[in-house]
């Protein structure tokens, strides 16, 4: 991670144990952004999806008769 001079001249005489608390809420911190970060990227791929489909004359209601149709 890249961080500026004086950041890294302070992380550098941080304490082992205070280095190990920042690590752990940078975890949270990192891994709660990812996280919405790959779902918001979900649900735009989701409604990509939705528009194609509907430009290309698939409507939910199409759709639901497809699903329940027996084989």
């Amino acid at each position: 991670m890249e961080v500026g001079d004086e950041t890294a001249k302070a992380w550098r005489n941080t304490s082992p144990k205070l280095r190990a608390q920042i690590g752990k809420n940078l975890e949270i911190i990192l891994g709660d952004s990812l996280s919405k970060s790959k779902e918001a990227n979900f649900e735009l791929l989701l409604e990509e999806a939705r528009s194609e489909a509907a430009k290309n004359g698939l409507t939910e209601e199409i759709l639901t008769k497809l699903l329940n149709e027996e084989d």
